[in-house]
Parts: C-alpha cells; sequence; structure tokens
C-alpha cells in the first residue's frame, strides 16, 4: 500500500476535520482554565397547576433567593429577568403540604449549577372554593345630631354574592358595608358604599356596590318624672 497516496487522499476533507479537532479542543481548555464564580439573585416564584375548584389561602412569598455557580463567561451572561423558581401543584387535595425547593425547579443554563436555595421549601394550605349569598349589614358610626336618633338603616340591595376559601366562607352569617357616619346628621338620607367581606381570601362575586338608606328621626320626649306625694305627717 503506498502511504502517501493514503495520507494525501481527500485532503480538504481531512484538513476540515483537523480545524474541527482544533477548535473543539480550544473551546474545551478554554472552559476548563475559565475561573468559576458564585452569584446571588432574588428571582419570582411562580405557583402553577392550582387544581380547579381549589385555591390558595396561605401566604406564599414572592420571590426566593438562589445562589449560582458556573464558568465566568456563562454566568455573567445569565440574565436573571428569566429565571424563576417554580411549584407545581398538580394533583394537590386539600390540607396543608410543604414543597421543596430542588435545584430542577429553577430553570438555569446547563453550564451553571445552583448549590443554594431560600427558603429551602415552601408552605401550601388549599381549601375547596365556595360560594354563599349573604344578608348585608350597614356599619354606621358616630352620634347623630342632639336631639335625634338612627331610626334604621337597610342596604339596597339587601343581599351579595360571596365566594372564597370553603371554610372560612361557612362560618360567615352577614358581610358589613363600608362604614358610614352618622355624625351631626339631623335628617335621613342615602350614600352608596361598598360591602367589605374582612375575611382571609373571601372575595364579591356580585352586588359589590350598595345603597344605604339610613333614617333619622327626633330622638322621643323624655317624659317627666312624677315623684311619689309625701304623707302628711310623714
Amino acid at each position: 500500500m503506498d502511504i502517501s497516496r493514503l495520507l494525501f487522499r481527500n485532503p480538504g476533507t481531512k484538513l476540515t476535520a483537523l480545524l474541527i479537532a482544533v477548535v473543539t479542543w480550544f473551546a474545551l481548555s478554554g472552559e476548563r482554565r475559565e475561573r468559576i464564580s458564585e452569584r446571588t439573585y432574588r428571582i419570582p416564584l411562580s405557583v402553577v397547576n392550582v387544581p380547579r375548584g381549589t385555591m390558595i389561602v396561605s401566604p406564599v412569598p414572592d420571590a426566593v433567593d438562589v445562589r449560582v455557580r458556573g464558568p465566568f463567561t456563562p454566568l455573567r451572561q445569565l440574565e436573571p429577568g428569566k429565571l424563576e423558581a417554580v411549584v407545581d401543584l398538580a394533583d394537590a387535595a386539600p390540607g396543608e403540604k410543604r414543597y421543596p425547593l430542588e435545584p430542577a425547579d429553577i430553570n438555569v443554563p446547563a453550564q451553571v449549577e445552583v448549590i443554594a436555595i431560600s427558603p429551602g421549601e415552601i408552605r401550601i394550605m388549599l381549601d375547596g372554593v365556595e360560594e354563599k349569598t349573604l344578608p348585608i349589614l350597614p356599619e354606621l358610626t358616630g352620634l347623630p345630631a342632639p336631639g335625634t336618633q338612627v331610626e334604621s338603616a337597610a342596604a339596597e340591595p339587601k343581599n351579595v354574592r360571596i365566594f372564597g376559601p370553603a371554610r372560612t366562607v361557612a362560618r360567615m352569617t352577614q358581610i358589613r358595608t363600608d362604614p358610614i357616619s352618622v355624625e351631626g346628621r339631623d335628617a335621613s338620607f342615602s350614600v352608596s358604599t361598598t360591602v367589605s367581606p374582612q375575611a382571609p381570601g373571601v372575595r364579591v362575586r356580585q352586588g359589590q356596590i350598595v345603597t344605604v338608606r339610613v333614617r333619622i328621626r327626633p330622638a322621643p320626649t323624655p317624659s317627666p318624672t312624677v315623684r311619689p306625694r309625701r304623707r302628711p305627717g310623714a
């Protein structure tokens, strides 16, 4: 076999392969020579796949602190605005559960390693969603003008539809309006206001704006006190 002919056969192909090998070796050796750096980012926390018919009733942090490590160049090119931590609630049932945060839950590039997450787990409480119709109770503050009194206060509409965590909604028997001042009032009046659930997670489905009619009338004149007559000789 003519070795010289074998060596110089297809010179273009052999030269291309050699160049690819040199470039690959240079890139890999460059990565090994590049210094390793660490950085800490505060990234948003996303909760996904909340089961239908349930809602989160526990406080959940908006963000977590993540410490990452990797070669200087990939780390410098990292865009913190595109990072997020994800908690997946698929197949979760009502009740409390703790979800540990793992490096796989952070969407970092392959060359970057997640070495610490704070907090390391997220506590999430799920409850069913319930709807209910409740009567509206006007919330009055202050005192009317001297010589008058509040005869009645009624909301129109009289009821409101709410929804929220099942256990909270089950305990509610009425819903109040925002405070309405009757301070110094000497005549009946009407005012538009909003209903205020004042319970965590409870929202108004419909009828949030209501009209409250307050009737004020003169206070009754107190009857004179009749003193008993003294007996003669007493």
